[in-house]
């Protein structure tokens, strides 16, 4: 091979050396435009399907928040009121035990207008048995025998339980023609005690109302009741 023929060959060669790098160059970015429309297509339909799943997974969820039922209150709250049957028991019959009495309330009457007292007292016959009383007297007049009582069971009175802490000891639920008008109710608790919920058998919760001490182990509480429908629950703290 002479001289010229092998600078023939080199130059060949080097040519050759930079022309197929271009060629594979060339040809990846072939193979890019081809994948290129397959991504673009598939990013076309993946898009409004996460969307979907998207609103679909909201919708689930709020279906499932307004399903939800908040949680039952207690069956029966509280314990189940047993207490002595009110009976009328004429003022001069009865004695008070301490002195001590109460101011429930006043409500209006056909003339008059009429004040509600609590209080404690046993019957002239039998000393050893505690009462809890309520009587409505004249506004202005004192709480003696010899006052006017309005209708014909006026006072109320009832014996007391045994004092178990965080019992109701006693109690009367208002009513037409009585010393306590519809829509009221009034209970005797231990001292001791500050709170009293008071339940009708719809469960429709009465709060109690502190209003006074009798003597010094009693405290009387007033509370608002449903007409019709008194308490049966009571829950004493």
């Amino acid at each position: 091979m002479t001289d010229l023929e092998r600078k023939l060959a080199e130059t060949l060669r080097e040519q050759a050396g930079k022309v197929t790098p271009n060629l594979d160059a060339a040809w990846a970015d072939q193979v890019r435009r081809q994948h290129r429309p397959r991504r673009r297509r598939a990013t076309v339909w993946l898009a409004p399907l996460a969307a979907v799943l998207v609103v679909l997974t909201s919708v689930l969820l709020a279906t499932q928040v307004n399903d939800a039922q908040p949680p039952a209150p207690p069956a029966n709250p509280g314990q189940e009121l047993k207490l002595a049957k009110p009976e009328h028991q004429p003022f001069d019959q009865t004695m008070l035990t301490h002195g001590d009495m109460a101011i429930l309330t006043e409500f209006a009457g056909q003339t008059d207008r009429w004040r509600v007292w609590a209080y404690t007292g046993v019957r002239s016959n039998a000393t050893d048995r505690e009462l809890f009383c309520v009587a409505a007297i004249p506004v202005g007049a004192d709480l003696t025998s010899d006052a006017p009582q309005y209708g014909t069971k006026s006072p109320q009175c009832m014996a007391l339980l045994p004092d178990g802490g965080k019992t109701v000891l006693a109690g009367y639920v208002g009513e037409t023609g009585g010393p306590l008008p519809p829509g009221k109710a009034v209970y005797l608790l231990s001292s001791t005690m500050e709170q009293l919920r008071l339940y009708n058998a719809q469960g429709d919760l009465s709060q109690g109302k502190l209003v006074d001490r009798v003597a010094s182990s009693y405290q009387v509480f007033l509370a608002d009741v449903v007409p019709g429908s008194p308490p049966v629950r009571a829950e004493v703290s």
